[in-house]
């Protein structure tokens, strides 16, 4: 299989609400072009099969890693979810990297007839059964809530990244024993220090194997065209997510108790957990987060009401050029 890019620590956030695949893979090839070294899916459950998209983005780009960020586990079994990573990992030429997380369970619940389960145990088992036939090509597992046996045949990459994305303390340590690396969302830098660093550490201390390397992501929209526009919009979508239960407790952990009362997020609010304004504003996020212990950036370029392929990279390469590593 093929190598990837050269890793420079910044990835783009692919945007597919209201984007045709056309211009997915275009925003796909210029963030490569600029020089980003990977490129996210995020799977809502209104939007495209995420995995299917990857394939064709993996047949437009030539060297990014391609990560879903994430494939929520309701659905599809883990043997299954395994199976497909391992195939669009083949398509790709060895760029993927699988990102899972159990998204929003009532989704999965009510569109997919899932069954409730406790997030902790079930994720447990799940992970097992995936990287287990990741690694070894077999598994024979049986859980209460999990369950696979199965061999496969084809190529296989045995270190396919398998990545969770969570922000809760116990899922936190769960994916520093179970996982290759995590992934990000909403955290402050302060709540990534004294929260994430922390949780992953006991995870590792559990691990069975060696930790050479544990990348730890953060999903951040960022933008330095100064656009008011673009500040509105994440705040307005910041409200949305002070309704969710999981989101409000880390809000509330985070300092943001009057926010989340009030569904409505203040400025600091959003310059906490966002990067946008100038170059040096840009860049003084990304080293706040790095000097917390992330170590990968996915970013999500906020880009106004209609899209500008010049102010898109503009934001890219100005988080390339400004991201430091630790």
């Amino acid at each position: 299989m093929t190598g990837v890019t050269a890793v420079t620590g910044i990835g783009a956030a692919i945007e597919q609400t209201n984007v045709s695949l056309a211009e997915a893979y275009q925003r796909a090839a210029l963030a490569e072009q600029s020089g980003a070294d990977s490129l996210w899916l995020i799977q809502m459950p209104n939007q495209r099969e995420n995995m299917m998209v990857l394939s064709g983005l993996a047949a437009n780009t030539k060297a990014v890693s391609l990560g879903p960020s994430i494939v929520p586990m309701y659905t599809r079994p883990p043997v299954v979810m395994a199976q497909t990573a391992m195939t669009l990992d083949e398509i790709s030429g060895g760029r993927l990297i699988l990102g899972l997380g159990l998204g929003n369970p009532i989704a999965g619940q009510w569109m997919l007839g899932g069954a409730p389960a406790p997030p902790l145990q079930s994720t447990r088992e799940y992970l097992t059964i995936v990287t287990s036939l990741i690694r070894t090509g077999e598994v024979s597992f049986t859980g209460r809530w999990h369950s696979g046996n199965a061999t496969y045949a084809g190529p296989r990459r045995a270190d396919l990244p398998v990545y969770l994305g969570t922000f809760g303390p116990r899922m936190l340590e769960l994916a520093g024993e179970l996982a290759d690396g995590v992934i990000l969302w909403l955290c402050t830098a302060d709540y990534v220090r004294e929260t994430v660093m922390p949780s992953l550490r006991a995870g590792w201390a559990r691990r069975e194997t060696s930790r050479p390397d544990f990348p730890v992501t953060i999903m951040l929209s960022a933008s330095v065209t100064g656009d008011e526009y673009e500040r509105e919009n994440f705040r307005r979508a910041l409200g949305a997510y002070c309704r969710v239960p999981a989101y409000r407790q880390m809000f509330e952990a985070s300092g943001f108790t009057a926010e989340v009362k009030a569904g409505r997020a203040s400025d600091e609010m959003v310059d906490a957990l966002s990067a946008m304004g100038t170059k040096e504003h840009l860049r003084d996020r990304l080293a706040a987060y790095t000097a917390a212990g992330v170590t990968r950036f996915a970013i999500g370029p906020q880009i106004g009401k209609e899209f500008d392929p010049e102010r898109y990279v503009d934001t890219l390469r100005a988080a390339i050029a400004a991201y430091v590593p630790a």
